[in-house]
């Protein structure tokens, strides 16, 4: 195997150390160290670019040792990544009792499972967090963690960590140079792991009874049986203890004396088996009341479980008790358990009742996951959460499909003689908006960005993370007329940076789905998208690729001549009615807009991951997009990923007032009803920019699903408003 040589360049001595002894783990040779850089590392090797931020570093010099990374399966690198950033977040930035208090409660009792913080070797996370404590662990060690003092002085026996640190290893001089080195320069400038699992409890960690269950006063409340299943010995170690819990049965069958039910209470994907003896008090009235979709209390007693393919079972003997919370008829119930699954039409149907399903369930805590990992992201980076209007006079798209906010019609239709009442017009062109409820023309907005580029231009970065509506007649499996956007907006910005800062937050949230829903995910990889687990891998693993709006149009020209893109066409547009978009398909020219398909063909197929097309022509993208300097191209960008297309949107903002000013007029937009996002170019422009992200489309990138209406609990859609 060839020799990896590289040159470093690291003005922070810490940061040269990790990557020093990654490289001697690795056999990997330095050629040359560069001391008078800045806070932030970067590699070089060869004539390949600059790999800058530490982690990215670290996994560059380890990368021809496998083990380093944890490679040895998908959990163990993400393992990596989590402890990575957790040293980063929490040891890098905590000092005295706070660093104490996060090494007992966290490290300690992992380490003592484990010889080292992943597999049994030591990774680049043991190397990174080892030289991270060492001032801490050479003057003030936290007492009582004997797990924590083995695995270090392990680590710095190590001869790698000999060689590279030499005689200084156990000096106080040493000492003070890594902790000179950790609070001058410790914590990178820009976070390079996405995975954040080990900042939040795990399963194990958790209180047992639920904080909020005193409906359930029996032995101290609930305990949700996620605690249990998701456990790291899957609730071996809880066996022989009492617990309630409270779910809803997905399956019920009687053997002999006993009853056997299968309960969920949508804390995590697993049920939980609860075997009834025939004695157990309220065992009397299960039957004819408890069948699919019944909840159920029971008192009981965790036990090792005969069963394949489950480590525990609550048992319920003669003096414990199950009570029927709400029973449910056989004959009446929707989502009634029957030998074909029911189909996600049929789901829809019944969306009060849906999420008890597998699927929905699964889509649910994805969902949730997503949500908190976006506003983790922006938390971390110091983005400013901004709430924006719902109701507003702008169009942001300038495509004019709103729903329109009145109060008119109401009026009109009032008694004549009430002082509200309004005449209905002649026509609608004769409607008189000054009596409107907001004495003008309103609408429910589109996006959130015009607003919050407002605080951009005066708090820097910025965010906003809510509902949005378009008035659209589309039917498709990708648009919905209302769903959830994330629109973040940064200053002093390029199109670089926001093609940088949306493939950052994209790898954060996959990698928080993959860290906190691993079983969801498993699901979904079985039963909706057969290899979404290494389709994962992949997004997270692989940088995402670049390419011009030009360049993509040569590309897909290209493969229009050669067939190959009507051989995609025939696998996967090969109904009726995608038939008859194939002629408009096959003619590639430059202006032309990018068709679904077109944008499917390039992530599955070209770059088989993510890729940002950036640079499209100013004619078909918004009014606000910057303009280059050819005169025919715009400073906007698409994030293009497999199975969904268009997952992000986004460009460098147009800044210039009188360049902007004109684009409002091109557009046929009212300049007056603009006039408080001109006046931000009037006093104190400064470059920025920034992207949308359908929140929708992100959760079907990282669950699989293909059609956008089983994503978002109560779907939104031409003909479709119930619940």
């Amino acid at each position: 195997m060839a020799k990896l040589s590289f040159e470093l360049e690291a003005g922070n001595l810490l940061h040269r150390q990790k990557v020093l002894i990654a490289a001697a783990y690795a056999g990997a040779e330095c050629k040359k160290v560069a001391t008078e850089g800045g806070p932030i590392p970067a590699v070089r090797v060869g004539t390949s670019p600059r790999v800058e931020y530490l982690g990215p570093c670290l996994r560059r010099v380890a990368g021809l040792k496998q083990e380093l990374l944890g490679a040895d399966s998908f959990q163990s690198a993400a393992a990596v990544d989590s402890w990575l950033e957790w040293t980063e977040t929490e040891v890098g930035v905590k000092m005295g009792k706070a660093l104490t208090e996060v090494l007992k409660h966290v490290l300690e009792p992992h380490l003592t499972k484990k010889t080292f913080l992943v597999t049994e070797q030591i990774t680049i996370a043991d190397i990174s967090l080892a030289l991270s404590l060492y001032p801490k662990m050479t003057s003030a060690p936290p007492a009582d963690c004997p797990a924590i003092t083995r695995w270090f002085n392990t680590c710095l026996h190590q001869p790698q960590f000999q060689k590279v640190l030499g005689e200084t290893a156990s000096s106080g001089a040493a000492a003070a140079a890594a902790s000179s080195a950790a609070s001058s320069g410790g914590v990178p400038a820009k976070s390079e792991t996405t995975s954040i699992s080990a900042l939040m409890l795990k399963p194990e960690d958790r209180p047992l009874q639920s904080e909020y269950s005193q409906c359930s006063n029996i032995i101290g409340g609930r305990t949700r049986i996620g605690r249990i299943q998701l456990s790291a010995d899957a609730g071996e170690s809880l066996i022989g203890q009492k617990f309630v819990i409270c779910g809803w049965v997905k399956t019920m069958r009687e053997q002999a004396e006993l009853t056997f039910l299968s309960v969920n209470d949508g804390s995590c994907f697993a049920d939980l088996q609860v075997v009834i003896e025939k004695g157990c008090r309220g065992a009397e009235t299960l039957k004819g009341a408890v069948n699919t979709g019944a909840s159920v209390k029971c008192c009981g007693t965790l036990v090792a479980s005969p069963a394949d393919g489950q480590k525990v079972e609550l048992v319920l003997k003669q003096e414990d008790e199950v009570t029927v919370l709400g029973s449910v008829s056989a004959a009446g119930y929707p989502l009634i358990r029957t030998k074909k699954a029911h189909s996600r039409e049929h789901l829809r149907t019944n969306a009060h009742l849906r999420p008890r399903s597998n699927l929905i369930g699964a889509v649910a805590r994805v969902r949730s996951s997503l949500a908190y990992a976006t506003h983790e992201f922006f938390r971390r980076r110091q983005f400013l959460y901004v709430h924006t209007p719902l109701i507003t006079a702008s169009d942001c798209e300038g495509a004019g499909e709103m729903f329109q906010v009145t109060t008119l019609l109401d009026q009109m239709q009032k008694d004549p003689s009430d002082k509200d009442y309004i005449p209905f017009p002649k026509s609608a062109k004769d409607l008189d908006f000054s009596k409107d409820f907001f004495k003008a023309k309103s609408y429910l907005t589109v996006s959130g960005q015009l607003a919050v580029e407002n605080y951009c231009c005066s708090l820097s970065d910025v965010y906003t993370f809510g509902p949005t509506f378009r008035a659209e007649n589309s039917h498709t499996t990708r648009h919905l007329s209302e769903f959830w956007m994330i629109e973040p907006e940064l200053a002093f910005a390029d199109l670089h940076d926001v093609m940088q800062c949306a493939e950052d937050y994209l790898k954060f949230c996959v990698q928080y789905a993959v860290d906190n829903c691993y079983t969801d995910l498993e699901f979904f990889d079985k039963q909706v998208e057969k290899g979404l687990l290494a389709r994962l891998k992949n997004l997270l693993e692989k940088p995402f690729g670049r390419m011009s709006y030009t360049e993509a149009i040569e590309l897909l020209d290209k493969e229009v001549k050669n067939g190959n893109f009507k051989k995609y066409l025939e696998t996967n547009y090969a109904t009726e009615h995608d038939k008859k978009a194939w002629p408009q398909l096959l003619t590639i020219e430059w202006g032309m807009d990018l068709n679904s398909a077109h944008e499917k063909y390039i992530a599955e197929e070209y770059f088989k991951r993510p890729v940002a097309v950036y640079n499209y022509p100013a004619a078909i993208k918004s009014f606000y997009m910057r303009a280059n300097d050819d005169g025919r191209t715009c400073a906007a960008m698409d994030v293009l990923a497999p199975l969904v297309g268009e997952v992000i949107g986004g460009s460098q903002r147009e800044e210039r007032h009188d360049v902007l000013t004109g684009k409002i007029k091109e557009n046929g937009l009212n300049e007056a009803d603009y006039w408080w996002y001109l006046d931000l170019r009037k006093y104190g422009t400064v470059p920025h920019g920034g992207f949308g992200l359908g929140f929708e489309r992100l959760i079907m990138l990282t669950t699989g699903i293909d059609n956008i209406r089983d994503v978002i609990p109560f779907p939104r859609y031409p003909g479709h408003a119930e619940f």
